[in-house]
């Protein structure tokens, strides 16, 4: 048999090599420091959403006692004490790498909401308090057992009650088939200790995997090359953390609800709402569902048919009520947010399919319906703001053209709207908005935004996304510091422009008045361009 000769592919391995010990959790994520980023269905906002819309009486994140398990560098709670200055926020991380970056950070963006702690989330007591959200993102299923024993007992004990806990985690059935995948790479870099190693050669195993089943066309070979190019276009921290550390349990989703129950919490919902909804996988199938009362037997046949592998369940206490019965009477304080492409009309064998509006989630709509294409665009012209159903409404009717009038109907548009919800087409949320959907008189970032912007390209919006910048947007988003009005912004764009810190095309072409000009039509349409990032806080 032919030996592998590869420079991308070898096995470290001889006899001479013997299985290493195991090295202490913080000292494997100092060595590859987890992701610090903001994570947007964990923000309280959502939580808020759901719990509101299952009929709890959840605190307003803008005055909350915020508690985050596994924070890293607080990537995902800095940016939640930034723009809730009166809610208190605290974070646990066991590496003190992570833990001494996130301090910095805090300390020079000069928050006095937040703490970040270094410990380990099973030393915490009921001592440290009530808390009314409790996140736990990419840490359940990666930890040891009493670390993920710990992590239901703090979200029990350290829960208010009307609190919301987020728990994310992998699971089944779609964990078999990426597990397997994961026990190929653990086989090949067992005697390896540095992590920097490691990813390669599990890299270098994936390509030769996927190369050598390139010419086979089993189901088996196709989820081979799928999973490699996947994993291809993940960064090494999420290779290593999420498939090559001691720790990855998947759970069923009703065996997690079983866990959970046992620290006296209940099943409140998912973060995404569309992942709930029966709907999403055909009329039959919601039929048949449907009939099954229990929300946990029933997300437990849809994880089944989809294939899930990754949950973001939210808890509440045992005893708290819950309606998952979405009657319109719940629907009076609802507000809902989308923005979509509008693409050509499309014609399908001779019939006219309509204007086509391509969704969040990567589906286009095609619709020749009147009043479905004016609430498309109501809620297009509005984002990132958030309309109440009175506001659709009345957007909708000013866009109806003479010629061709049309009834709104509100029933019809509330319940047009809520599927799209569901369908996760568009969001939803209960309070009013809290960014600038336009340009303000003196226009102000977010604290942590203008200092990311200081440091990369990267920074958290107001909608807890992640958003790329480019240089020049960069500065001027420094800038926006709610003290300089479109006139100042402007001068100081013009000394950066003559200082090349802000680099214009053709510079040449640009002379006279347009060259007078230039800053103020940068500095207008960067004004305008960040309200629609969501950007802005509000005046």
């Amino acid at each position: 048999m032919a030996s592998i000769q590869s420079s991308t592919f070898s096995s470290p391995i001889d006899s001479q090599v013997h299985a290493p010990e195991i090295a202490p959790m913080d000292s494997v994520y100092d060595a590859v420091p987890y992701g610090s980023y903001p994570i947007a269905s964990s923000h309280p906002d959502k939580l808020f959403a759901v719990a509101k819309l299952f009929g709890m009486n959840p605190v307003l994140p803008e005055r909350a006692r915020i508690l985050e398990l596994g924070c890293a560098g607080g990537g995902n709670l800095i940016p939640i004490a930034s723009q809730f200055p009166n809610a208190v926020c605290h974070g646990v991380e066991l590496s003190a790498a992570q833990c001494e970056a996130a301090n910095v950070a805090i300390q020079y963006v000069g928050l006095s909401n937040i703490k970040i702690q270094q410990g380990s989330i099973a030393d915490i007591t009921s001592d440290l308090g009530k808390f009314d959200y409790i996140l736990c993102h990419g840490v359940f299923s990666w930890v040891p057992e009493f670390v993920r024993e710990a992590i239901l007992r703090v979200a029990s004990e350290n829960l208010s009650e009307n609190g919301v806990a987020y728990i994310s985690y992998n699971t089944f059935p779609g964990w078999y088939q990426r597990g397997m995948v994961r026990d190929m790479m653990l086989r090949h870099v067992s005697g390896i200790t540095d992590p920097v190693a490691k990813i390669a050669q599990a890299r270098a195993l994936l390509n030769f995997l996927a190369k050598s089943s390139a010419t086979h066309t089993t189901p088996y070979a196709a989820y081979l090359r799928s999973e490699a190019e996947f994993l291809e276009k993940q960064p090494d921290l999420y290779l290593f953390h999420d498939h090559l550390e001691e720790h990855n349990k998947p759970y069923f989703f009703q065996d997690f609800v079983k866990f959970a129950s046992h620290y006296g919490l209940q099943f409140l919902g998912e973060s995404s709402l569309s992942s709930m909804w029966a709907g999403n996988l055909g009329a039959e199938t919601s039929k048949k569902l449907g009939d099954v009362s229990d929300a946990v037997v029933s997300g437990h046949y849809m994880d089944c048919i989809v294939g899930r592998s990754f949950r973001e369940t939210l808890l509440v206490h045992n005893g708290v009520p819950i309606s998952r019965n979405l009657d319109s009477s719940r629907f009076g304080d609802i507000r809902f947010l989308g923005s979509f492409q509008v693409e050509p009309a499309k014609t399908s064998e001779g019939s006219d399919l309509g204007t086509g509006f391509k969704t969040k989630n990567g589906q286009t709509i095609y619709s020749n319906d009147k009043p479905t294409q004016l609430a498309f665009a109501a809620l297009n012209n509005a984002f990132p703001g958030s309309l109440s159903i009175e506001q659709v409404c009345h957007a909708m009717e000013a866009g109806i053209d003479a010629t061709s009038p049309v009834t709104i109907d509100k029933q019809r548009t509330v319940a047009t709207l809520m599927q799209w919800v569901l369908t996760g087409y568009i969001d939803l949320r209960f309070q009013p908005d809290r960014m600038a959907v336009a340009g303000t008189k003196k226009p102000k970032a977010a604290r942590w935004a203008r200092s990311q912007a200081r440091a990369g390209r990267y920074v958290t919006n107001l909608r807890h996304d992640f958003i790329a910048l480019n240089d020049v947007d960069r500065h001027i988003l420094i800038l926006m510091d709610g003290n300089r009005d479109v006139k100042q912004i402007a001068i100081e764009i013009g000394g950066m422009i003559a200082s090349g810190a802000i680099k214009v095309e053709n510079p040449d072409a640009v002379v006279g008045k347009k060259a007078r000009e230039l800053p103020l039509r940068i500095a207008e349409q960067a004004i305008a361009g960040f309200a629609k990032l969501a950007l802005l806080m509000p005046e």
